[in-house]
């Protein structure tokens, strides 16, 4: 037995013996290479668990703010709002959180307001008001998410490596995968069916000169990159089928399912979609689907020249993420 999964053994049986078992892993600070995370997603009020291994040796950083933000709750009771029959993308807007007139999602549905209800409960905005936590009060007010991308640098320590200033550390995420420098020894993880991959946008940047920012790996080195690759927040992927448009050579490609069970898991969640779309719309998909246009996105963007307008496909009856659980750290 490697020494780390001595260590990590000794702590979990001092925790438990004073705590309790189900306390055990909260208890202890150390980190293995493959955390995992449960993440429940609830479709025409079934639920569905997959289990996750998620890859802290390759992409360390990006586990850690998934990490950090699942641990806040951030995730929980949030919904897929943008619907593809590759990929499903969430992270970023909360279910039926806002009381404005906006609406419900039901309601929203109905009127066709998408766009007006993304825009209420939109998570990552500073103008949001629900009975939760917003991405900028985790990153610049509670510092619950720890910086790794810096809008400018302090200089060079007695080693000649160059350091960031921390009062210049901005909230996204530096992008680990291979167009954005970030090298894996053995290759980048390959994107099946079910990974789950860190996303971002693409931005609007006229201003080259600010279109470069500093990232801290998790080696603590500082390298110079370009703003685009490193622009990610809470935004994820999953993708649905066996291929997709989102390659790992520009999106961090950090969890996969952890087994064939798993695998049969989301097989259900999607045969009971189609089931659904035959039953209620006449196998129409057309019909199972809302467009909300023109959402604005990345509303605390400095770097950028203005906060993105992109198109988003949901669906009238809500894919839930009802909760991201960190269940081996």
């Amino acid at each position: 037995m490697k020494f780390n999964k001595v260590l990590r053994a000794l702590c979990i049986g001092a925790v438990a013996a004073t705590i309790g078992g189900a306390a055990a892993l909260s208890g202890c600070t150390i980190e293995t290479n493959h955390a995992r995370a449960k993440i429940t997603i609830e479709f025409n009020s079934e639920t569905y668990e997959l289990e996750y291994t998620l890859y802290r040796n390759m992409y360390p950083v990006t586990v850690r703010h998934f990490i950090e933000l699942a641990d806040a709750g951030f995730y929980d009771n949030t919904i897929i709002h943008d619907y593809t029959s590759t990929d499903w993308y969430g992270g970023g807007y909360a279910y039926d959180v806002m009381t404005d007139d906006a609406g419900t999602y039901a309601d929203a549905c109905s009127n066709a307001s998408m766009t007006e209800y993304l825009s209420a409960n939109n998570l990552e905005d500073t103008n949001f008001n629900g009975a939760r936590d917003n991405y900028y009060d985790l990153f610049y007010t509670s510092s619950a998410l720890t910086a790794s991308v810096y809008t400018n640098y302090s200089g060079y320590d007695k080693n000649d490596n160059m350091t960031v200033d921390s009062s210049a550390a901005y909230h996204t995420v530096y992008g680990e995968f291979s167009n954005n420098g970030h090298t894996i020894e053995n290759g980048e993880r390959e994107a099946i069916k079910g990974s789950l991959k860190m996303y971002y946008t693409t931005k609007v940047i006229d201003d080259t000169a600010k279109a470069q920012v500093y990232v801290k790996t998790n080696k603590k080195e500082v390298l110079v990159r370009d703003y685009q690759y490193n622009s990610a927040t809470s935004l994820f992927a999953i993708q649905v089928s066996d291929s997709s448009a989102l390659s790992t050579s520009s999106y961090a490609t950090f969890g996969s399912l952890r087994s064939d069970d798993d695998l049969d898991t989301l097989e259900d969640l999607l045969e009971a979609i189609d089931d659904y779309i035959d039953d209620n719309y006449n196998d129409d998909t057309d019909k199972f689907t809302v467009d909300a246009e023109s959402v604005y996105t990345d509303n605390i963007e400095q770097i950028a020249n203005a906060a993105t307008e992109v198109d988003y496909t949901l669906t009238v009856e809500p894919i839930i993420i009802k909760s991201v659980k960190i269940t081996k750290y």
